[in-house]
């Protein structure tokens, strides 16, 4: 029994059980496959609503998207409600806030690969010696409540537990990371050089060396823009147009022009790898940052003699996979047994923007 798990019932236990109407907020992807789930488990949902800004009197999957008043006003006061979409930005937040402090509300957590297992009871059960090691041996107790929280989320969907462990990206990487004008930087995964910019902004615009690793092309020429820019302000950004992975070649890619651009499942185009090791090409790496789509083991795999060596500071998405949140921090303890590792999640429902943050120990 893992002492830090609260919630016992998950939220499909939940939604198989209320005699509350079971109503969806959002529409899209995360909306059907939850519908699926409700339909393959005969379990009634009563509606659709939107951001009432959103609400045209379109269908969606046999419902008229309705208004949140106007759906109170024909199934009652009380209803569960199914948050069916992912967002991180403010306004929506807080509408999810005002929205759990009037009803029942729930998100359920969905994987984002097809092969990967829900968290559940049983999972929780299989995993536990990984998961209660990990959790003891995190640097902080801010990391334990997000690892602590992040899996009663996960269990239960409700959102309550996100919002009590969030904490600010920038305010983290300036107290954790703390990147000043020496840094040697890796950003994996640089979509359309956002994160290169974020750098910028925490060092004044002063790095040693910045070098960019993505495989997505028109990201990529976002990227190359970016570079060009920086170059006429006499700040070099080496870009690789290429994925990370544990050994060099090609690899089928869904190239889909977005952030989430994966290797994991895909068969849209071939593009190439390498390793971090081949991109870092000997430099005295002081900074990796990976987001790569749920290629982070193959990435820390690949890397396995410059983070061994240089033992540069890691952040490290860890929410494409719920085995990550044991799996990354004991593969970063494998290569380099004295890193301090921090767990933080910043603001988003469901539990994306989920990041392991490594630091050698003085």
């Amino acid at each position: 029994m893992l002492i830090f798990m609260i919630e016992q019932e998950s939220v499909w236990e939940l939604l198989k059980r209320t005699a509350k109407p079971i109503v969806l907020y959002g529409m899209g992807n995360g909306a059907d496959k939850i519908l699926d789930w409700c339909e393959a488990n005969e379990v009634p949902v009563q509606g659709v609503f939107a951001s009432d800004e959103f609400v045209r009197g379109q269908q969606f999957r046999g419902f008229t998207v309705e208004r949140y008043a106007a759906i109170k006003a024909r199934l009652g006061e009380e209803l569960l409600v199914v948050i069916a979409f992912a967002s991180e930005r403010p306004e929506v937040l807080a509408r999810f806030r005002e929205l759990a402090s009037e009803q029942e509300v729930v998100a359920p957590h969905l994987p984002l690969f097809a092969e990967e297992e829900l968290v559940s009871s049983e999972w929780l059960a299989k995993h536990e010696q990984e998961l209660e090691l990990v959790y003891e041996r995190l640097a902080d107790d801010a990391s334990r409540k997000v690892f602590a929280n992040t899996l009663n989320y996960k269990l239960s969907g409700k959102i309550s537990y996100l919002f009590e462990c969030a904490s600010e990206r920038q305010e983290d990487l300036r107290q954790l990371i703390r990147p000043d004008a020496k840094e040697i930087y890796l950003d994996l995964g640089a979509y359309n050089g956002d994160t290169i910019q974020e750098l910028g902004e925490l060092t004044n615009w002063q790095w040693r060396e910045v070098v960019a690793v993505e495989p997505d092309r028109r990201n990529c020429r976002k990227l190359r823009a970016l570079a060009e820019e920086l170059a006429r302000r006499g700040l070099a950004v080496e870009v690789h147009e290429s994925g990370i992975w544990d050994a060099a070649g090609e690899l089928s890619f869904s190239d889909s022009g977005g952030r989430q651009s994966t290797f994991i499942g895909a068969s849209k185009r071939e593009v190439p790898v390498t390793t971090i090791d081949v991109v870092a090409a000997g430099r005295a790496v002081s900074y990796i940052k990976m987001d790569v789509e749920g290629a982070e083991v193959q990435a820390l795999q690949g890397g396995a003699g410059t983070i061994s060596q240089h033992k540069p500071k890691l952040f490290v998405a860890a929410y494409h996979y719920d085995v990550d949140l044991f799996r990354l921090p004991l593969l970063m303890w494998q290569l380099v047994p004295d890193y301090k590792i921090y767990l933080r999640k910043h603001p988003y429902v469901p539990a994306w923007e989920l990041n392991f943050i490594a630091v050698p120990s003085k």
